[in-house]
């Protein structure tokens, strides 16, 4: 009881290095960055509607997702338009894709779920040739140091938000690669932080790297009232300006993040337990995700009678497992009445198979042993 990873988060770093570069995809000449990674991706939505000059516009995305998909998509004054899954992938079927394209189509948007990489060549060909607009949501992913990464959106979506790659318990930015589309982008002034509110930051922050210990993290678990974990959709109510404050802070905490030399270690290791299960799916291995893909969770997909006492297990040993999105977005709570009621079978499938392990840098031997005991044994 008293031990219990995190199923995803990275300590926040709260002081900053002068001088200290950011990749070249968020400099100020190719990125705009807002308040969070939902506002970020309302603000490429927005772009998105404005350079298509369409009234009625339709967003495509998968039925599979988070929840804040749809806030930012009901923010831009868009209609959501749900595709399912391929099957037990977590990819966008690709021919309902095209068959849902129509002349008030605006975007695409595809997900690196977990850090798992979308089809993004083959959306890619498909948008070009309809002439809509591709949005790459990567708020589960961030490119390390020895990944030759090419980002495939006309936008990319970042979030530095808790749980996420590179956190900052909080912001999120737009990348861009040409600049015809970086300036429809909404542009809102940068938020000035007081002394005093830079300093709630920080003890925030310093809270939240105590609280992701597998010796304290227990501790909100057993706090209903926090809902640590839930899935719910909350209405995002404006597109504001990421603080200087965490924008002085970013480049400290993506050097933090691709300097973690063990992360691929890890990586392999809970790979080679789930490869060893005669019942789960490896789903980076069978999406050919690379030896050199940063992952943010380790995914692998049960059938649903067996995954609940895996999960069980799991939990009990304390060892970060995850169900994701327990529903797929027609059946989240407030969503009903924003979603048709439509059946998608294989992203159904996928939200009652799936399973994650935590990759983050507290995930120890003893825990990965204990992985191999739990799954395998």
């Amino acid at each position: 009881m008293f031990y219990q990873l995190a199923p995803a988060g990275n300590p926040v770093v709260v002081s900053a290095r002068a001088g200290l570069p950011l990749p070249d995809f968020l400099t100020s000449s190719h990125a705009r960055f807002y308040a969070s990674g939902t506002a970020a991706l309302a603000a490429a939505i927005c772009a998105a509607i404005n350079y298509k000059q369409i009234k009625n516009a339709e967003i495509i995305l998968p039925a599979y997702a988070c929840q804040d998909l749809i806030s930012a998509i009901v923010y831009a004054g868009a209609r959501p338009v749900l595709v399912d899954f391929e099957t037990h992938r977590p990819w966008l079927d690709l021919a309902q894709v095209s068959a849902a394209i129509n002349e008030n189509t605006a975007a695409i948007i595809g997900v690196n779920l977990f850090g798992i990489s979308e089809r993004w060549p083959l959306l890619r060909a498909l948008a070009d040739e309809k002439s809509v607009l591709l949005i790459e949501d990567s708020a589960q992913y961030f490119p390390d140091n020895n990944e030759n990464h090419i980002w495939s959106g006309d936008f990319v979506v970042l979030s530095f938000g808790r749980g996420k790659p590179v956190s900052l318990l909080g912001g999120g930015a737009v990348y861009c690669a040409h600049q015809h589309l970086l300036k429809v982008l909404p542009l809102v002034k940068m938020q000035a932080v007081t002394g005093m509110a830079g300093l709630l930051f920080k003890m925030k922050a310093q809270l939240y790297n105590l609280m992701i210990s597998p010796y304290v993290f227990w501790l909100p678990q057993a706090l209903p009232f926090l809902h640590l974990g839930e899935t719910r959709y909350h209405e995002l109510h404006d597109i504001a300006a990421m603080d200087n404050n965490r924008q002085q802070l970013l480049a400290m905490n993506v050097r933090r993040y691709q300097s973690d030399v063990l992360a691929e270690q890890r990586c392999e290791k809970i790979s080679a337990i789930i490869e060893l299960s005669s019942s789960a799916i490896n789903l980076p291995r069978v999406c050919d995700a690379g030896k050199n893909r940063r992952l943010l969770r380790y995914p692998f997909l049960l059938d649903a009678g067996s995954r609940e006492a895996v999960f069980i297990q799991l939990q009990q040993a304390g060892l970060g497992v995850s169900k994701m999105y327990p529903h797929i977005l027609p059946e989240i709570e407030g969503l009903q009445g924003l979603l048709p009621e439509k059946h998608f079978p294989q992203a159904q499938a996928f939200a009652e198979s799936i399973l994650t392990l935590p990759l983050h840098e507290k995930l120890k031997a003893n825990d990965i042993n204990e992985i191999h005991r739990v799954l395998i044994t």
